[in-house]
């Protein structure tokens, strides 16, 4: 049985795209917005960290995409939760932790995806 596309929403929804590009030392990928996704461009394509990074970003566009996750400069929301962000760390609690960790429940539902690849 084929997919079919749902009515209203779900077909002006463009797909994500997949782009290389020179990203900070350390950085693999990032979730540009909810259609984005930038690989950095030492990855190879063929490498299982490459699929990894890719699931793992998708999932933050889908989250973004479904209005769950958003992120500015000096913040991330989860929820209804916003939380400060600077200098490649955001505070939750009292605690300054690095970006990308998984004490951060966004982070873990991500995570969570890269097991499927």
């Amino acid at each position: 049985m084929r997919n079919k596309a749902l009515p209203g929403l779900a077909r002006h929804m463009k797909p994500i795209s997949v782009k290389s590009a020179t990203l900070q030392p350390g950085v693999v990928a990032e979730a540009v917005n909810s259609n984005k996704i930038v690989v950095n461009k030492k990855v190879p394509k063929d490498s299982d960290l490459y699929k990894k990074a890719v699931a793992h970003e998708t999932h933050h566009s889908k989250e973004m995409r479904d209005g769950k996750i958003a992120y500015g400069d000096d913040w991330v929301r989860d929820g209804d939760q916003i939380f400060p962000r600077k200098n490649g760390k955001i505070k939750q609690g009292s605690a300054w932790n690095m970006e990308g960790s998984s004490k951060f429940a966004w982070e873990r539902r991500a995570m969570k995806a890269e097991e499927d690849v």
